[in-house]
């Protein structure tokens, strides 16, 4: 229980980061709606064709290592497609070397709410004798997949930031795939892990959250270079010196 609410935890932290530090040129709510849902669109046409591929290969789920490989090419790629039509249709949001990170991070999100809802409502029963076996892997699955989704779209801000970003997108795609797919392999869900295979999972937990994390550091100090923000106190002496140089009228 301890290790869920720390993963709670961790992803109220770095999206709070996310926000906390864009204290300029924010994005509007309903963009990061949008991108929650394209996320989630997304997903649900992966989920199809995961399902055909399934079907006629008689894959399965758990350790499999061709099903792990399956989910980690077919879904990361299509988060990233989030940001980047967001570069590509509506530019004047996509304004800043962090937005490649906070879209890529929202369609990610979006993409573990339809899955965390598939396997409630279509998928397998999970752990019915244990709530944590239910309900703990949604709070695991809505942080990876965000981060995954960030890691995978933080290219697409270097474009912002003017720096060479083709050879970066893939590195950092193939990033979050590798990531998606060491995942698969080591977690069950609904099952209780070997000692073993937890800790390998927290390796890994630990690399996506610390990987995110840093890519948020990096482009918060290149956001802050094109962008400064305004501080309060700046802002209250914007205020003073608007007030005092004001000509009183005759």
């Amino acid at each position: 229980m301890t290790s869920y609410v720390l993963l709670t935890l961790g992803g109220l932290l770095f999206g709070g980061m996310v926000f906390r530090n864009r204290q300029h040129e924010r994005e509007p709510w309903w963009m990061l709606l949008l991108a929650v849902a394209g996320g989630a669109a997304a997903m649900a046409v992966v989920f199809v064709l995961e399902d055909q591929l399934i079907g006629r290969g008689g894959l399965t789920a758990g350790h499999n290592l061709l099903y792990a490989l399956m989910a980690g090419v077919l879904e990361e790629p299509p988060k990233v497609l989030v940001p980047a039509g967001v570069f590509l249709l509506a530019r004047k949001y996509f304004n800043d070397p962090m937005d490649g990170l906070l879209y890529g991070a929202c369609a990610g999100l979006g993409a573990a709410m339809y899955e965390a809802v598939w396997f409630h409502f279509m998928g397998r029963p999970m752990g019915d004798d244990n709530p944590m076996l239910r309900y703990g892997p949604d709070a695991v699955r809505l942080l990876l997949h965000a981060v995954w989704g960030g890691i995978g779209g933080y290219a697409l801000g270097l474009i912002i930031a003017d720096k060479p970003w083709r050879t970066s997108l893939a590195q950092w795609l193939g990033f979050a795939v590798a990531l998606h797919i060491a995942w698969d392999m080591v977690v069950s869900p609904g099952q209780e892990q070997p000692s073993l295979l937890r800790a390998v999972s927290g390796v890994i937990l630990g690399i996506s959250v610390v990987g995110f994390g840093a890519l948020v550091v990096r482009t918060n100090k290149w956001s802050r270079q094109m962008h400064p923000p305004i501080s309060k106190q700046q802002l209250a002496g914007r205020i003073l010196r608007a007030l005092i140089s004001r000509r009183p009228r005759r």
